[in-house]
C-alpha cells in the first residue's frame, strides 16, 4: 500500500511491511555479506515489519523496531543523523560500524542511489546510511526516503554493496505502508 501524503522524506513515521514482489531479491547481496545459504533461504521466506518513529528535537533521529515473521523482534535501533560512526552487533552479519545523516541527492556519489525518488525526497534529501562489516569485507551505502514505485509513493531503501574486491551489488527494498504507529 502506498504511503499517505502525510508521510514524507522528513516524516517517515509509520508501520511498514517489506513488499517482496516489488523489492529486489536479496540472495546475492546476503551471500556477499557472508550469510550462509540456509540463513539466506530463511530470510527469503520471512516477512519483515518495521515501525519507524521519526523525530527532530534539534537532532534528527529514526527509531526502528523490526519484527520478523514468527514475532521475533530485533533489538530496537536508533539512527541519529549526525554522521558519527557507532559500533553495532547485527545478528546476520556480526560486528559492524554504521553512521547516518540527511543529505541532498546531489551529495550522493553512487548514481543508483539517486534514482526513483518522490518530489519531497528530491526537495528535502534522503537519509544516507553507511554500514560496514567490522572486518572490512564489505560495505553498504544506503539511501532511504519516499520513492515512486509503479506510480505510487512508497518507503524505499536503495542499497549499493561494495565487496572486498570492489565488486558492486545493487538492491532496492520497497515497503507497504500499514498505518500509523
Amino acid at each position: 500500500m502506498a504511503v499517505p501524503a502525510s508521510v514524507t522524506a522528513m516524516c517517515l513515521n509509520g508501520k511498514y511491511q517489506m513488499n517482496k514482489s516489488l523489492s529486489d531479491p536479496s540472495d546475492d547481496m546476503l551471500s556477499a555479506q557472508g550469510v550462509s545459504w540456509m540463513m539466506r533461504k530463511l530470510v527469503a521466506k520471512s516477512s519483515v515489519t518495521v515501525t519507524i518513529i521519526h523525530a527532530n528535537d534539534g537532532v534528527e533521529t529514526l527509531k526502528l523496531v523490526q519484527v520478523v515473521s514468527g514475532g521475533e523482534a530485533a533489538e530496537p535501533e536508533e539512527k541519529v543523523l549526525d554522521w558519527v560512526e557507532t559500533d553495532k552487533e547485527i545478528k546476520l552479519f556480526g560486528p559492524c560500524k554504521t553512521k547516518s545523516k540527511r543529505v541532498s541527492l546531489d551529495e550522493v556519489q553512487e548514481p543508483y542511489l539517486k534514482e526513483g525518488w518522490s518530489s519531497d525526497t528530491v526537495a528535502h534529501g534522503c537519509v544516507l546510511v553507511h554500514l560496514n562489516d567490522a572486518k572490512g569485507k564489505w560495505k553498504t551505502e544506503q539511501a532511504w526516503g519516499i520513492g515512486i514505485v509503479d506510480g505510487e509513493r512508497r518507503h524505499v531503501r536503495r542499497i549499493c554493496l561494495t565487496g572486498s574486491k570492489g565488486e558492486k551489488i545493487y538492491n532496492r527494498i520497497v515497503y507497504d505502508y500499514l498505518g500509523e504507529n
